[in-house]
């Protein structure tokens, strides 16, 4: 009776130590991944930024169109071309802001153009609101032109139609005066922009605003990015994206030229 007891008492001890490795053992992968956990969600995951046109059709220009001459040292340079959203057709389509006072973004090739003349019109085209003649870099990229402190606030729910003009010698070989042309409209920032972009870190917004169809503010937005990080991959992959979800691969590697 006593040899039982002790025997039941040894077989029960051994299943004891002999448990514990075990138990180890199964809670060692619950760990690992405990630890692996925080790196992997630290691994950067860039989302492709692809702009949500607001499908608003410019309207109908009752000025003279706008005229692409190359004004450039040579015929195989790129043309001036204005950033701004096309529909499928390749049309312009009216580019939306929440600025008073907006950016302006168009392409500029290698070019004798020193000034360039900056022209905002009313909807109809009928009534000047601003024009200005403003100097050009003297390297061929992509131009950013902000409206200025003494031109006239947009009014939201209001449709502007602007172009850009270069002054070129035609005495050095140039082609003409080219000019190019966008649409611009002020709206107010949608409920749900408003919500996300308190929640986001500053590295969304130009996701944020692209989903939204604000153009300005995403282009302008990671044009200052490419500015202030000019060897960063990512700020120049969002641009390139954004350039080519609204048709303009042709100059998405082209450099800022101020």
């Amino acid at each position: 009776m006593f040899i039982n007891q002790v025997s039941c008492s040894i077989i029960a001890t051994l299943s004891l130590v002999l448990s514990v490795p075990t138990m180890a053992f199964a809670s060692a992968p619950v760990q690992a991944q405990a630890i692996s956990g925080p790196s992997q969600r630290m691994t950067p995951y860039r989302v492709s930024i692809k702009f949500n046109a607001p499908r608003k059709k410019a309207p109908p220009v009752t000025a003279g169109g706008a005229t692409r001459g190359f004004c450039a040292v040579n015929d195989k340079a790129k043309s001036i071309t204005s950033l701004t959203p096309k529909d499928r057709d390749g049309t312009d389509e009216v580019a939306l802001t929440l600025s008073n006072r907006p950016s302006f973004f168009f392409y500029l090739p290698s070019s004798p153009a020193r000034t360039a003349e900056f022209l905002l019109l009313t909807d109809d085209d009928s009534t000047i609101v601003y024009q200005k003649t403003f100097i050009l870099p003297e390297r061929a990229g992509v131009v950013e032109y902000q409206l200025p402190e003494d031109a006239p606030a947009l009014q939201v729910g209001k449709q502007y139609h602007w172009f850009i003009t270069l002054g070129c010698d035609t005495a050095m070989g140039a082609s003409g005066n080219p000019t190019i042309e966008g649409w611009v409209e002020r709206t107010e920032a949608p409920s749900a922009l408003v919500k996300a972009l308190q929640k986001a870190d500053s590295g969304t917004y130009p996701t944020l605003y692209a989903e939204s169809g604000i153009w300005h503010e995403a282009l302008a937005f990671l044009a200052n990015e490419r500015r202030k990080a000019p060897t960063s991959t990512r700020s120049l992959a969002d641009w390139r994206d954004l350039l080519k979800s609204v048709g303009l691969e042709r100059i998405a590697n082209e450099p800022l030229a101020n």
